[in-house]
């Protein structure tokens, strides 16, 4: 009995508990919900039984299915939705990746100047919310369809803009486009970067073309990174929501996550959460592409630690001109939406552009039903309820990331200490599969899981803890990836040392594991600090009026077509967001685009 007790005790090593405890919590987390929402799709819900009839509430049905894929209107109620979010998804996927790509290749293998100002202003697109762009269309491109109002462009050349280039699937694709690029630079640059310098020297002395060393050395070896880059944005755009919703609401396109929420909000669960299932399982097989395409190639990526860098492709006398136009595009691409927010801000009457319409009423004036818009509300600044949410965002991101970041330590370290085991690979999964799920889809679930009490668990539904454990739980992979890649970087050696002269588990962590690698740690916290911030789809079906954030706030004040309190919302979260990413490379000398250039 001793000796049986004695095995148990020196087999509960940290990692081992750390790693039992936390795919427990994960299973909880993430398995269960994605079974309850399942299960939500075959049960009467109580405004759904007079749709169904001779049900009651909570009787198995097939009826959302069969209404969703095989009924008369299933084209209007599913497919449309569901094609428009391929369409868009795979558009925009393309354009990013064209214009990101392009980008990595002049900073990367060119002699092109400015290359360090280049790199960091390609990232800031990314960071700002992914909605900023489309209210911004908005307010450059709308026509009268929206409260009779037009647009600047409108305004500065009399020429009125069709709805399809005001609103529907083209600008929803281009404005996505234009805030995922980045992501395709930073992929498709590091690969590029990364070449062995040597493969093309090489080559360069069998006699080989410029041509045939792109063709047959380069493409292969970044081919990876560029399809791990369409596939993972397509993977994000299958879930987003505000700018479909801005941009598809006027002309009424739905995509499948406005089609979510629209059911949800209407009392039809059933046919709502079938929309989720269908996004997580897109999701899930565009990973699962990713892996078999990319894991099939991975065997052809090279890099040497000693091969020196490859030689840059000279552009001549086209260098400065070049960089001037890359510049423009991206200072295009940031100044030139952020300006149209701030003039729209300024204007008393929506589509006056002139001096005498100029104003701060809707920054600091005083409640008012006879002042421009007539509201009733008083300036952003001094809007109690703006304040509020903005506080609440503020508090919800630095929480979130606090845990993300202790937790993506621990679960870093439970996988990296017991590699090359079932727990360790299961851990590691484990804590990737939110990752897979589309961001409304996975609010969905909670909501599903968290709206009626389970067991000792009460009812979360409208709480600020929900909101906590919803984007504690989607934002994890990146505090872990950020935790494993600390941990790897550690070896055992250090910590077997203060083993030996009897440091606790808890001494190792704080006096050596934790200090080593706190730019990496930091780095775990600052992204999903920045991504909560800016998120909108993930949150919106679980938001109330007492937890109203930054960025749910701004559609209800867009429903209500009060741009000026919108657009003046998200100029506040790009300042916060923004800053804070400068502020930690100043700290903390992390950087996005480091590597890319300059």
């Amino acid at each position: 009995m001793r000796t049986l007790y004695s095995r148990i005790y020196l087999g509960l090593t940290p990692q081992r508990v750390l790693s039992i405890l936390f795919l427990i919590v994960l299973a909880y987390l993430v398995i269960v919900p994605l079974f309850l929402m399942l299960r939500e799709t075959f049960v009467v819900h109580p405004l759904e039984r007079f749709q169904i009839p001779g049900s009651q509430v909570g009787d198995l049905t097939w009826a959302h299915w069969q209404r969703n894929f095989f009924s008369e209107n299933a084209y209007a109620f599913f497919y449309r939705p569901l094609l428009n979010t391929l369409k868009i998804a795979i558009g925009f996927s393309l354009l990013a990746l064209l214009i990101g790509g392009t980008l990595a290749w002049l900073v990367v293998r060119t002699d092109l100047p400015m290359k360090g100002l280049i790199a960091n202003a390609a990232i800031i697109p990314y960071i700002m919310p992914s909605w900023t762009l489309a209210l911004a269309w908005i307010t450059l491109f709308k026509n009268q369809r929206i409260g009779g109002d037009q647009g600047i462009f409108t305004a500065l050349t009399g020429v009125a803009t069709p709805d399809w280039f005001a609103y529907g699937l083209i600008p929803i694709t281009i404005t996505l486009a234009l805030h995922y690029f980045p992501f395709g630079f930073m992929l498709i640059g590091g690969a590029l970067r990364n070449i062995d310098a040597q493969l093309e020297e090489s080559a360069e002395l069998l006699g080989a073309s410029r041509f045939t060393i792109l063709r047959r050395i380069v493409a292969p070896l970044v081919l990876p990174a560029i399809f791990s880059t369409f596939l993972l944005t397509f993977s994000r755009g299958l879930g987003t929501f505000g700018t479909p919703a801005f941009l598809g609401g006027p002309v009424r396109e739905f995509v499948l996550s406005t089609s979510l929420y629209a059911n949800l909000i209407g009392q039809r669960p059933g046919i709502g959460y079938l929309a989720a299932v269908v996004m997580i399982v897109l999701g899930v097989l565009v990973l699962y592409m990713d892996h078999k395409i990319i894991g099939t190639r991975r065997s052809f990526v090279t890099i040497s630690g000693k091969g020196a860098r490859a030689g840059l492709v000279a552009l001549g006398q086209w260098r400065w001109p070049v960089a001037a136009l890359v510049l423009g595009f991206i200072l295009a691409v940031i100044v030139v939406p952020l300006c149209a927010l701030v003039i729209d801000t300024v204007m008393l009457r929506p589509g006056i552009y002139s001096w005498d319409n100029f104003t701060l009423h809707y920054w600091i004036g005083d409640a008012s039903l006879t002042v421009g818009l007539g509201t009733g509300e008083p300036g952003i600044l001094r809007n109690s309820q703006l304040m509020s949410a903005l506080g609440n965002t503020m508090m919800l991101a630095v929480v979130v990331a606090l845990i993300t970041g202790i937790l993506g330590v621990l679960v870093g370290y439970a996988i990296v200490r017991m590699r090359g085991t079932w727990v360790s690979q299961a851990l590691d999964q484990m804590s990737f599969l939110p990752y897979l799920m589309p961001s409304i889809a996975l609010g969905a679930i909670f909501l599903a899981m968290f709206a009626v009490p389970r067991g000792p668990i009460p009812s979360l539904h409208g709480t600020f803890t929900l909101l906590v454990i919803v984007c504690t739980v989607s934002y994890l992979p990146y505090a872990v990836k950020a935790g494993v890649s600390a941990i790897r970087q550690v070896g055992p050696e250090l910590e077997e040392a203060a083993v030996m002269v009897g440091a606790s588990w808890w001494t190792r962590m704080r006096r050596i594991l934790i200090p080593v690698q706190k730019s990496t740690y930091f780095s775990g916290m600052l992204l999903p600090f920045i991504s909560v911030t800016r998120e909108l789809s993930l949150l919106i079906l679980l938001v109330t009026p007492a937890t109203q954030l930054a960025t749910t706030i701004t559609l209800r004040y867009t429903d209500r077509g009060w741009y000026p309190y919108t657009n003046g919302m998200v100029l506040l979260l790009v300042v916060i967001v923004v800053s804070s990413t400068i502020l930690s490379r100043r700290l903390m000398g992390t950087s996005i685009a480091k590597g890319l250039g300059g």
